[in-house]
């Protein structure tokens, strides 16, 4: 082989660089790396990767198991795909080599990804700006408060341009599956996908339909649930909602009840209130903020119905 071919070989191969930061999501991070792995199965040397961390020292996930690395974040390079890996307290990790990293990784022109909740570090550094997003599907509500410049949306992945974002877990394997695709072909994805036992029917969101979520298939129900749902800052009348199922509102009683176990107020005040939790943990929101942002009158309805569900005040919840 000539030196001209070697260069030739070297230069088509993908270098991907996951940056870990602690508590990332270790299936997050598995599910983005096994396609590049297959792919090589079947295309020779396509793709490379690499760990990183902050400091170069190892990095122990949301399961507690430590992985090693193979630097630090500031000797990076210019890979082709830099993807930062974060779950759980993702603010925590906006450090500022962090950040200055997303920045002179922006500014190199790379492709930068986010799993599960490394979005919020990539919005954070302005990198996500004018972009489509995703991020976990928990987190969500919190990124759409925090960062009003990105379009976010509740998908298992998104690609835009030189930004790729998913919702975590298995939704690393579509994306990258989905970033296959794009470089190599359709042909050499669904290869992958097939020694990875991993199909999806097409593009779906990134949480479970609510009829899995909840154990109900009557439609009426889930008409009413996706109303609450559309309808958490301004909360419906019952009989609003009795409408959406097309019902009375004795006869909706009797239906969730029999469903769910529950009347439909108390239904629809536990997801106001697991919104808020959700808001309160991935937002840097106002506790009279999230109140009114989840349909409460007051913070002092609010902190006093929070605490009876959870047990304790809503500033705990952000302080735990």
């Amino acid at each position: 082989m000539t030196f001209s071919a070697k260069c030739l070989i070297i230069s088509a191969m993908r270098d991907v660089a996951f940056v870990l930061v602690p508590k990332f999501s270790m299936i997050a991070l598995y599910g983005a790396m096994e396609p590049l792995r297959v792919a090589n199965r079947f295309k020779a040397d396509a793709f490379s990767w690499r760990f990183l961390s902050v400091d170069g020292e190892p990095v122990a996930a949301s399961n507690g198991i430590p992985v090693s690395v193979s630097g630090p974040v500031s000797q990076v390079g210019s890979p082709d795909l830099t993807m930062f890996c974060a779950s759980y307290e993702p603010q925590a990790a906006m450090t500022r080599g962090v950040l200055g990293a997303l920045h002179k990784l922006a500014r190199k022109g790379g492709i930068i990804g986010g799993m599960d909740t490394a979005p919020f570090l990539m919005a954070e550094a302005g990198v996500l700006d004018g972009h489509r997003a995703t991020c976990h599907w928990e987190s969500l509500p919190g990124f759409r408060e925090s960062y009003p410049s990105v379009e976010a949306s509740q998908s298992l992945y998104v690609i835009d341009a030189k930004r790729m974002t998913c919702a975590g877990g298995a939704a690393a394997i579509d994306m990258m599956l989905a970033w296959i695709g794009q470089i190599h072909g359709r042909a050499l994805s669904v290869q992958v996908a097939d020694q990875l036992v991993h199909f999806r029917s097409g593009a779906e969101e990134a949480r479970a339909p609510a009829g899995a979520r909840y154990g109900t298939s009557d439609a009426r129900v889930l008409r009413v649930i996706a109303a609450m749902e559309a309808n958490v800052e301004e909360p419906l009348r019952a009989d609003a909602l009795a409408a959406a199922a097309g019902v009375s509102s004795r006869q909706l009683e009797r239906l969730f009840s029999a469903q769910l176990g529950k009347s439909p107020a108390r239904f629809y005040l536990d997801l106001r209130l697991e919104r808020a939790e959700r808001l309160i943990t991935y937002s840097e929101m106002t506790m009279r903020d999230v109140a009114l942002a989840t349909g409460f009158s007051s913070p002092a309805l609010f902190s006093r119905v929070f605490r009876a569900r959870y047990g304790k005040a809503p500033s705990g919840v952000r302080g735990s």
